[in-house]
């Protein structure tokens, strides 16, 4: 009897390790379509202007002609609806609503509208354009010009870089 008792002890001790209790995993995730392919054209894109007389750019707010170009985002998976681009960069210190000149040129920027100009696009400025379901892409046509802020424009050369990040949904 002694040791059928002893038995149950260890028995029922090792039944308190062993109780069950209700326990809930929560898993998370998300589902999301494959990336659109920005066009190579767009990834190196490079815009070129005609070379502008110093004394085209004595008044404020002048500046040379429009020049037009398109960014293309292509391959985006069905499902697809819209595409978003945001311009990133360093604004002008006269113009913030303009992207700085950092080549040798003074009082000098470029100013980036869409096509038709009704819109001006700035540093953290974004703009978003819907897929085209037949050809599964989209195009940003823009333009930009270089232009003198403050008036007096000084000789020298133009560049500015405008950083691109693509979000599509």
């Amino acid at each position: 009897m002694r040791v059928f008792v002893t038995f149950s002890a260890v028995i029922l001790m090792a039944a308190a390790f062993f109780a069950l209790a209700d326990t809930e995993i929560n898993l998370r995730g998300n589902v999301v379509a494959s990336p659109c392919t920005v066009d190579t054209d767009t990834v190196n894109k490079l815009v070129e202007f005609a070379p502008l007389q110093r004394t085209d750019l004595i008044t404020a707010g002048t500046g040379g002609a429009w020049q037009n170009f398109s960014l293309l985002v292509k391959n985006c998976p069905a499902g697809t609806r819209q595409v978003t681009v945001k311009y990133l960069g360093a604004a002008d210190t006269q113009d913030p609503t303009a992207w700085q000149n950092t080549g040798t040129a003074t009082h000098v920027a470029l100013r980036m509208t869409n096509a038709d100009h009704s819109v001006i696009y700035s540093n953290g400025s974004a703009q978003q354009i819907s897929v085209n379901t037949s050809t599964n892409s989209t195009e940003f046509p823009l333009s930009a010009k270089i232009f003198t802020p403050q008036g007096n424009a000084g000789a020298g050369t133009f560049a500015a870089t405008i950083n691109l990040e693509f979000t599509w949904q």
